[in-house]
C-alpha cells in the first residue's frame, strides 16, 4: 500500500473515484461497479465501525466488508433513500415497519447495548427492506429503544400507524415502545 501519497487507501487513489459525500467519521468514494471506499478522519471511528461491521457480517441489515487497511474500509454500495426521505414521499408500510422492528431484534442478537440507529442511516431498498450505513457505539451507548426511529415516524405522522402495525406480530416490543414513548 502506497501511504506516502495521502490519497492511496486500500491500495486505490481515492482521487480518482467519484465522492458521494463526508459525515463526521470520514469521506465516502463510490467505487465501480457496486462498492465504496470510506475514508475515516480518526483512529477510534475507524476501529469502532471495523469492530461493528465484523461482528455484524452475517447480518443482512449491513454492509460486507471487502477489505480494509488502518483508515479505510471497502464496502458494499447501499443505493435507495434513507428512511427520512423514504417517508417524505411514501406512506409506512407493514414492510417497512416490520423491516424496522426485526433490525432491533438484529442489533440484540449481535449483543449491542445501543438499540438505535439515526434514521438518515437507514436506507429503504427497492424491495422494502432496509439496510444500515455507519453504525457507531453499538457496543458502548446503552440505549434501550430506537428512540430516533420512532422520533422520525412521529414527525412525519407515522408513529401510530407504526404501532398499528407491529401490535400483533411483536407485541413485546410494542407494550414496551409505546410505554417508553
Amino acid at each position: 500500500m502506497n501511504k506516502l501519497h495521502k490519497n492511496y487507501h486500500c491500495g486505490i487513489d481515492v482521487s480518482k473515484l467519484k465522492f458521494i459525500g463526508k459525515g463526521s467519521q470520514g469521506k465516502v468514494y463510490f467505487l465501480p461497479p457496486d462498492k465504496v471506499i470510506k475514508v475515516f478522519f480518526n483512529d477510534y471511528s475507524f476501529k469502532d465501525q471495523i469492530h461493528i461491521l465484523k461482528c455484524a457480517q452475517e447480518s443482512r441489515f449491513f454492509t460486507k466488508i471487502y477489505n480494509y487497511d488502518d483508515d479505510s474500509i471497502i464496502m458494499d454500495y447501499v443505493p435507495g433513500p434513507n428512511l427520512k426521505e423514504y417517508l417524505k414521499n411514501n406512506s409506512l408500510d407493514e414492510k417497512i415497519a416490520f423491516e424496522l422492528v426485526e433490525l432491533i431484534y438484529n442489533f440484540e442478537l449481535l449483543g449491542f447495548t445501543r438499540l438505535n440507529i439515526r434514521s438518515p442511516h437507514i436506507f429503504v431498498q427497492a424491495d422494502k427492506s432496509i439496510k444500515v450505513i455507519d453504525p457507531r457505539k453499538n457496543f458502548e451507548i446503552v440505549e434501550k429503544y430506537p428512540v430516533s426511529i420512532l422520533k422520525t415516524l412521529k414527525k412525519f405522522g407515522y408513529l401510530n400507524i407504526f404501532f398499528r402495525l407491529i401490535k400483533n406480530k411483536y407485541p413485546d416490543k410494542y407494550s414496551k415502545w409505546k410505554k417508553l414513548h
